[in-house]
Parts: C-alpha cells; sequence; structure tokens
C-alpha cells in the first residue's frame, strides 16, 4: 500500500532530516563534546526534519529532480539550519554563507551522503566501498584538527559510539526511503507548513537581533528557489509531477553505509594519538568552499540562459 503525498513528505523529511544530523552535525564534530542526551538527539532530529521538509518543499515546487535538486536542496536546509534555527551564517559574514552551508550541507551532507546512500547502493559494489572509505577517510583527515580547539580527544570507543552507533540511522532512513519510492506533491497547504513555521523563526529572531546580514538568508533561499525553477524540465506533466527517490537496494547494501563512520573513527583515532592536532581544517574548508560555491554558480549560470522556449519565440 502505497503512502499518501502528505504522508510519504513527512516519512521523506524525517529520514533527510535524520541522516543530515549524522553528516553536519556527528560527521563535522567527529567526537561528542559533551555526553550525547536521547532527548537532546531526538529534539536536534525534529529541527533538521523541519529544515529539510522546508527544503523539500521547494524541491516538489520546483518540480526539478536529480543531482541538482540534491544539491540545490541541500543548499536551502544549509541556510535555514545555520541562518534560521541558529546564527552561525552571521559570525564571519558573507564567508560563512558558503562555509558550511553550501560546503558542508549541500557539498557533504546531501551529494555526498545522501547521494552515496541513495545511488552507491545500485552501482558496483567495488565503487560503493571505495567511495565509502575516500568520504569517511576525507572526513577524518578534517578532523585531525579538533585537538587544537578542543584539547584532549575522547576515546576511541566514543567516537566509535558516537560516529557508527548514530551512524546507523543512514541506512535504516534509506530502508524507509526506499519503501516510500517517491513523493508526489501533497496539497499546497501541506508544502506551506514548514516554509511558513521557519519564515516565524526568521522573523522573530530578527525582530529581536535586527541586522542587515540576516537579510540574506531569505535572500539566498528564494533565489536559489528562482534557480531550481528554471532549471526544471519544463515539459513535464502532472502525472510526473513527483520526486523520484530511486528504486530498492538490497538492505545490505544500505548496512554497508557503515563503513563510512569506520573509516572516519580510524583516521581520527590514529591521528588523535599520533598527533596533537592539524590545521587540516583550512585546507578543507577552503577545497569545499571553493568547488561547492563554483558548483552554485554554475547551476545559477545555467539558470540565466534563455529557455528553448524563449529562444524559438524569438
Amino acid at each position: 500500500m502505497r503512502a499518501t503525498p502528505a504522508l510519504a513528505y513527512a516519512l521523506t523529511s524525517l529520514c533527510l532530516g535524520s541522516i543530515a544530523v549524522f553528516a553536519s552535525e556527528n560527521l563535522f564534530w567527529s567526537a561528542p563534546k559533551t555526553a550525547i542526551h536521547p532527548g537532546e538527539l531526538a529534539l536536534t532530529i525534529l529541527a533538521y526534519s523541519l529544515c529539510a521538509a522546508g527544503a523539500l518543499s521547494g524541491v516538489l515546487w520546483s518540480r526539478l529532480g536529480g543531482w541538482r535538486a540534491l544539491f540545490l536542496g541541500g543548499a536551502i536546509q544549509g541556510w535555514l539550519v545555520e541562518g534560521v534555527l541558529v546564527a552561525t551564517t552571521y559570525d564571519a559574514f558573507p564567508l560563512q554563507l558558503v562555509w558550511t552551508p553550501l560546503a558542508w550541507h549541500a557539498l557533504i551532507t546531501a551529494l555526498g551522503v545522501v547521494g552515496l546512500a541513495r545511488y552507491a547502493v545500485h552501482g558496483s559494489l567495488l565503487v560503493q566501498l571505495a567511495s565509502l572509505i575516500g568520504l569517511g577517510s576525507a572526513l577524518g583527515a578534517f578532523g585531525l584538527y579538533w585537538p587544537l580547539e578542543r584539547g584532549r580527544m575522547p576515546s576511541t570507543l566514543s567516537v566509535l559510539g558516537y560516529l557508527v552507533g548514530i551512524g546507523a540511522l543512514v541506512p535504516v532512513c534509506s530502508i524507509v526511503l526506499d519503501r516510500v519510492g517517491r513523493v508526489s506533491r501533497p496539497s499546497g497547504r501541506t508544502l506551506a507548513i514548514a516554509p511558513c513555521l521557519l519564515g516565524a523563526i526568521w522573523c522573530v529572531r530578527f525582530a529581536l537581533a535586527p541586522s542587515p546580514a540576516r537579510v540574506s538568508v531569505p535572500l539566498l533561499v528564494a533565489l536559489t528557489l528562482w534557480i531550481m525553477r528554471r532549471l526544471a524540465p519544463r515539459d513535464r506533466d502532472s502525472a510526473s509531477d513527483a520526486l523520484e527517490l530511486g528504486p530498492r537496494a538490497p538492505r545490505w547494501r544500505h548496512a554497508l553505509f557503515l563503513v563510512l563512520p569506520l573509516a572516519t573513527t580510524l583516521v581520527c583515532s590514529v591521528g588523535w594519538s599520533r598527533t596533537n592536532g592539524l590545521h587540516t581544517n583550512i585546507p578543507f574548508a577552503l577545497c569545499t568552499s571553493l568547488l561547492s560555491f563554483g558548483l552554485y554558480a554554475r547551476l545559477a549560470f545555467v539558470a540565466l540562459r534563455p529557455t528553448k522556449s524563449t529562444t524559438s519565440a524569438r
């Protein structure tokens, strides 16, 4: 029995929010800063799921699909998390409009983690494992910086529980997304719930701490929605007006995702035991920021070009 459009939308938002918590929080911090409380983790998942729902509403409204929807939807979620739920986007304005919303949320979380979790499971097993080990090792190399800022790092077992334990959310959510299969556009009211809630939160935060920099987030979200709308195929009919989540994959292929946090744990643990920390954060941030900004600029440039229908009309 296929889920209703509203239920499929809600389940997809919750799954994407859960995956994003692991990818944007756990993989970013590499190790727990304080004791993990189930209640706090649940609230974090709900907050991320709200932002995922806001981004998913934009994707469904624009009718864009594929990797471009994944990347641009991840960018929207990044700006919503970093610029609405919290205010880290404005700490080093305007640099942090790219790092971390584009460089981490869009590039690493959306294209990297979600992309691998959803699409690598259908290809070569060797390619899947190599991709998981490669991304996990790169994120582990980034984590070698943390002792310079945080001092003594937790034990390997703590890191293993933090990354692999919470990382188990990813294959579980991938299996649920397999069951959902596709997300048809729900009613306009359903699509508007999350954006309206996030808009209200932004208005309250702006009223409490007004700043011109805060206006950048809604402007960037609006710009991204315009880009997505321009990039979407013009000839799609209402019958194809759904977001395809990909075909089902064997559950054991989804379970192999845990190779990624294992690789991250191994690189971090070995690196922390042999060094007192390395300034790997700077080259990592520069590379990912340039790459993600370049990709976003490229998509914006393509969106600016006249469509075929406009060209033929001339």
